[in-house]
């Protein structure tokens, strides 16, 4: 075992960059083992900043030993040595560091055998769309990492400051964000999943930040067949979504852009005309007479259509994406359309609202075979009347291994 060899590779592969000289012979003087040199490098206070510098393309030094880089790969992602059919098959034609640790990252047994590894995961998903180009601010707006802009008008004072702002990575906590990491992440994988096209759906859309950040990165990744759905219930959001598209270039009669709601199933629903539509982010759809009371404190109730999954998936024979944010109504019409989100849809990234909610589709979609990549309860204050206040949404990040996922290097 060629120990100097382990000690580069492991910078390579976890802190994406190669070991000065005093490192190499510290980490060689120390070694003990594989899972060693993992944990060191993983611990680390600059691991814990890595996902933050994604976007820079590592350059590894040359020459390089692919063979030692496999089979460390393996030792020290995977925990084992690689079978000899499995060294041959990595010992790839320009193959480059970043790729290799994609493959391996986002393999089964990466995922069961590696408790604590999703940090490493999500690195390797967004690194995988390095370099980040450099975009112009915009004085009135944000951008994304792919350049996409979000016009602060359609967000409330909080988030005004965000005017001219350029993300460098995906939103951290250590950064202020409207959206979490998983979301991205989970977005960011499906788009990496997808082959000759792209196909998302974003219910509960608002502004429909998914939509146009999920295309900027399949239209980076080469990919042109584009099929966008975003339902939004409110008349006010509705127009935001419609102009977010257009401030991005994306002409919204291309697409499919409904004001209406996702439920159970076909048939009408109530949603009120917000009164301050940039704060209001938290109204949901009214399918209950005991619902309307609430929801008309927000504003006056108009009638719009309700639109089940199997009515927006239509004939899709494949859907990439379908997110869901829709204030508490996600567990009965993610019930309501198992079978064909079964069949059809190969990821799914939900806002939770409850811990009930999030207990719910635990068990649902168990039970139906999906795979819980990452999860974040939502946050519940405490009132003074005994109640409790959603301080922040959960998200829950579920894939469907029955529909093939393989992400191309």
């Amino acid at each position: 075992m060629n120990i100097r060899e382990g000690v580069i590779w492991a910078y390579r592969l976890i802190l994406n960059r190669e070991p000065s000289d005093d490192e190499l012979n510290a980490r060689m003087a120390a070694y003990t083992d594989p899972p060693a040199l993992r944990r060191s490098l993983r611990t680390s206070r600059e691991f814990g900043t890595l996902l933050d510098r994604a976007g820079a393309l590592f350059q590894p030094r040359l020459p390089m030993d692919w063979r030692e880089g496999v089979l460390w790969a393996f030792r020290l992602l995977l925990r084992r040595e690689p079978g000899d059919e499995e060294v041959r098959a990595h010992l790839i034609d320009q193959d480059t560091v970043s790729a290799m640790r994609l493959r391996l990252l986002t393999t089964r047994e990466f995922e069961v055998d590696s408790p604590g590894g999703l940090p490493m995961i999500d690195f390797a998903i967004v690194n995988a769309f390095a370099p980040f180009q450099e975009f112009e601010p915009v004085a009135d707006g944000y951008r994304d990492i792919f350049g996409s802009i979000t016009r602060v008008r359609y967000l409330d004072r909080n988030a005004q400051h965000l005017a001219g702002y350029r993300y460098r990575s995906v939103p951290r906590q250590s950064e202020g964000g409207l959206h979490g990491t998983s979301e991205w992440v989970g977005t960011l994988r499906s788009v990496l999943e997808a082959k000759d096209s792209f196909t998302a759906m974003e219910l509960g859309a608002g502004w429909a930040p998914w939509l146009v950040a999920s295309q900027a990165a399949a239209r980076q990744r080469g990919i042109t067949r584009i099929d966008l759905t975003g339902v939004e219930g409110s008349a006010e959001h509705y127009g935001f979504m419609i102009d977010n598209f257009r401030n991005n270039g994306l002409d919204p009669a291309a697409f499919h852009l409904h004001h209406a709601v996702a439920g159970a199933e076909d048939g009408v629903a109530a949603f009120p005309r917000l009164r301050a539509a940039q704060d209001d982010y938290g109204a949901s759809a009214v399918f209950e007479d005991s619902e309307r009371a609430a929801a008309a404190l927000r504003g006056d109730l108009e009638e719009i259509p309700s639109l089940s999954l199997k009515t927006l998936i239509g004939d899709r024979p494949r859907v990439d994406l379908v997110h869901i944010d829709i204030q508490g109504h996600e567990e009965s019409v993610i019930a309501a359309g198992i079978d064909v989100l079964d069949e059809r849809v190969r990821r799914l990234v939900i806002g939770t609202h409850s811990r009930t909610i999030e207990g719910h589709l635990f068990d649902l979609l168990h039970a139906h075979g999906w795979v819980c990549e990452s999860e974040l309860p939502c946050v519940l204050w405490p009132t003074m009347d005994g109640g409790r206040y959603l301080a922040a949404d959960g998200e829950q990040v579920w894939r469907n291994d029955r529909l093939e996922g393989r992400i191309a290097a």
